[in-house]
């Protein structure tokens, strides 16, 4: 995959703006992770990995400020707080300036934790990992594993959005659907430089020190790890569902900028159909095991009194597996601010 040029971004805290040189990105950034029928919604929440690596343009904010979901989580001992801040990976200008509240529970923090830190993949490590993870061995073509009929839905989408049928011969099925869908948000109003993650990890450059809370192959293996039929339902509802994606992205927004967490919870969470094994095997590898994971790592930020401001996910946050309801349960103090 080729690299693009390198650009020049602002970032803007609310009150002022720098400027900075990124390095070439992918050129498949844009990009996201979807998963199967009705979860295309969830490129906004599902893993950051490749939507991190988009360039960030400038902010217009607007006059409007957004009411999004932030809490705040205290140890039952102490009063020093961890906040959780629901993130979606693309955005547009109607996202900022976010609430006063928000920018001074981050200005207040010593430590911003996210998903990944794109600082550490670059666009090299990104272009090999996919390589390795995404592409069949020298030999081996899409087409021959998927079938003629999946084959020809895949090249008629794959032309319309532009794409040539030679740059997917040798993609694998989850690879070839992530790329669809990054063509189809391509499209919409909706970036990934004007994503949370995004904004917050340009504020905090030489301001104060990030941690992610996973790897890049901890993310593509989600996907990667799924069997082969597996990963061609995959691309099957994927097919099923691209010309949906525009307004499940516009539902998706407007419910973050609200701060509706019922209605979020209905566009993510109600797109797994729990009935369904795959469905409920994907919800299980894609928000359960890493919720978990993320829920320990406040509980070491609040034991050891760092004050930390986490931006996830939004999906990760909400729901009755989601960080809030299962830091409650564990008997810590959650209030949403």
């Amino acid at each position: 995959m080729a690299t693009g040029h390198a650009v020049t971004y602002d970032t803007r805290d609310g009150t002022h703006s720098s400027r900075c040189l990124r390095a070439p990105v992918s050129a498949l950034s844009p990009a996201v992770l979807v998963a199967p029928a009705r979860v295309v919604a969830l490129l906004f929440v599902l893993v950051a990995s490749l939507a991190l690596l988009s360039p960030s343009p400038v902010f217009a904010e607007t006059p409007e400020r957004a009411q999004p979901l932030l809490w705040r989580v205290q140890h039952p001992d102490h009063t020093v707080p961890v906040y959780l801040f629901g993130s979606l990976h693309f955005g547009d200008d109607s996202f900022y300036p976010l609430p006063e509240s928000v920018l001074q529970a981050y200005k207040s923090s010593e430590l911003l934790a996210v998903e990944l830190d794109v600082s550490e993949v670059g666009p090299q490590r990104m272009r090999a990992t996919l390589d390795r993870l995404g592409r069949y061995p020298s030999g081996i073509q899409l087409s021959e594993r998927i079938g003629p009929a999946l084959w020809s839905q895949l090249t008629e989408a794959s032309q319309r959005l532009g794409v040539e049928t030679e740059s997917i011969v040798h993609l694998r099925p989850w690879l070839a659907a992530l790329q669809l869908v990054n063509l189809q948000v391509a499209h919409s109003d909706y970036q990934a430089g004007q994503g949370i993650d995004r904004y917050f990890m340009d504020m905090a450059a030489g301001d104060k020190p990030v941690k992610p809370l996973e790897t890049l192959e901890q993310q593509l293996a989600l996907f990667a790890g799924m069997t082969e039929g597996e990963q061609s339902a995959f691309l099957e509802h994927t097919l099923a569902d691209l010309e949906k994606t525009g307004p499940q992205l516009d539902r998706m927004a407007r419910a973050w900028r609200e701060g509706n967490r019922n209605d979020l919870e209905a566009v993510i969470l109600g797109a797994f159909d729990r009935q369904d094994p795959f469905s409920q095997t994907l919800y299980e590898r894609v928000f359960k095991t890493r919720n978990d994971a993320m829920a320990d790592a406040v509980k070491s930020y609040l034991s050891t009194r760092q004050r930390v401001f986490l931006v996830v996910g939004i999906g990760h946050l909400i729901g009755e597996d989601g960080l809030v309801e299962g830091l409650r349960r564990a008997g810590y103090s959650v209030e949403r601010l």
